[in-house]
């Protein structure tokens, strides 16, 4: 029985892994990483990731930071969460690095770093994107790619050009690369980007939750055979 339950937990966690290999590795901003000397920084800027973040007074921009030791392409989207009164919500995103064009932006650019600014205001039908992986759905307002011209620090900023507040995302690589550690660590973040989107637990059930069920439900069957047999 227990070579069973080993086998069982194994095909459940590579279940599990290929469900990962869908979608971004969620990270939730925690409202400090508001400006250059806070960003929020990443290894490898080619693995997929989305980062959601509350644009409010105090939290009006979401600062993104990363190096590449040489020149390269960035894969980049924009999007908001698919609510009522985010439906007309339009913010902007900056890619800012070295190497890059002169650029105007409401905010302080780090000395010596140019940009490319993308605004959205002109988007009248966005992309609606639905997530499988944790049930929610999004209106993707931006996906592009951009040249990385050389080596060095850069970033990339979202915010609302007229300081509006509201909810956004920013996503960025396309390489899936999800660790078991990230794969364990998954329910409880799936539950922070379900509530981020106000979706309700209990209107429906995240995929990623179904091997962890069916796992859970394993043990109790196991568990309670043992409890027979004393």
């Amino acid at each position: 029985m227990r070579s069973r339950l080993i086998l069982l937990t194994t095909v459940l966690i590579l279940g599990l892994a290929a469900e990962a290999s869908f979608a971004h590795r969620p990270i939730i901003s925690r409202g400090s990483a508001v400006d250059a000397e806070h960003a929020l920084s990443i290894s490898n800027v080619q693995v997929s990731r989305v980062v959601y973040h509350r644009v409010t007074d105090g939290t009006a921009q979401l600062w993104i930071t990363f190096d590449v030791e040489r020149s390269q392409r960035l894969a980049v989207q924009l999007g908001v969460p698919f609510i009522g009164r985010l439906r007309e919500y339009r913010p902007s995103l900056a890619v800012l690095g070295p190497g890059l064009p002169e650029v105007e932006l409401p905010f302080e650019v780090p000395e010596g770093l140019g940009g490319l600014l993308f605004q959205t205001e002109d988007v009248d039908k966005p992309q609606v994107f639905d997530e499988p992986f944790s049930t929610t759905r999004s209106w993707i307002l931006e996906d592009t790619t951009v040249e990385l011209p050389e080596g060095g620090t850069y970033y990339v900023v979202a915010f609302h050009p007229d300081g509006e507040n509201g909810k956004l995302w920013v996503a960025t690589g396309r390489e899936e690369d999800f660790s078991l550690a990230d794969i364990v660590e998954l329910p409880g973040m799936l539950s922070e980007v379900r509530t981020f989107h106000e979706v309700a637990m209990g209107l429906g059930i995240p995929c990623i939750l179904l091997p962890f069920g069916a796992l859970t439900a394993t043990c109790l069957i196991v568990a309670g055979k043992r409890r027979a047999r004393l």
